[in-house]
């Protein structure tokens, strides 16, 4: 724990160099915190710790992915990017695996926020970042990119706000 707590401060505070090496290391972060958060689950209590322990480093993680091109923001209207995105083609420095090791990291914080810590806003940044990456991976018709739009949904159902 302590050694992933290094490497995601290191890379939450830009102390990586060269920049090229930027997306290799968030990659390789992304995997490491899938693998943990994928231990999590909602439903059973004695897992908690792993949703406690993870999910602020997997929203540290997935900020700079996007902040340095790694997860595109394809849909403006949910995560406030910009349009033009080639959804389907991947992304600047992460192959397939890498953007659904990102969508895993994401998608289990997002539910660690959700049901867990109740923390709307974290978690509708987790869940758009999970679809961003399943987008990018696998394009508009998809069954992750449905069930991410799912997640999202939930999140507004549970805030009362169905208009969204």
């Amino acid at each position: 724990c302590a050694a992933m707590h290094a490497v995601t401060q290191r890379v939450v505070r830009n102390w990586l160099t060269p920049r090229a090496q930027r997306p290799l290391l968030v990659v390789a972060l992304a995997a490491m915190l899938a693998s943990k958060l994928s231990k999590f689950h909602a439903k059973k209590i004695a897992t908690y710790f792993i949703g406690r322990r993870y999910a602020r480093h997997a929203g540290a993680v997935a900020a700079r992915a996007r902040e340095w091109g790694v997860l595109p923001v394809v849909l403006p209207g949910l995560a406030g990017g910009s349009e033009g995105v080639d959804a389907g083609q991947g992304s600047g420095g992460a192959d397939h695996a890498g953007l659904n090791n990102i969508m895993v990291m994401c998608q289990q914080a997002g539910i660690f926020f959700d049901h867990v810590s109740v923390q709307p806003r974290e978690a509708l940044h987790m869940h758009e970042a999970a679809l961003d990456s399943a987008i990018a991976r696998h394009g508009n018709d998809h069954p992750s990119v449905a069930a991410c739009y799912g997640s999202i949904s939930n999140v507004y159902q549970a805030q009362g706000n169905l208009d969204e």
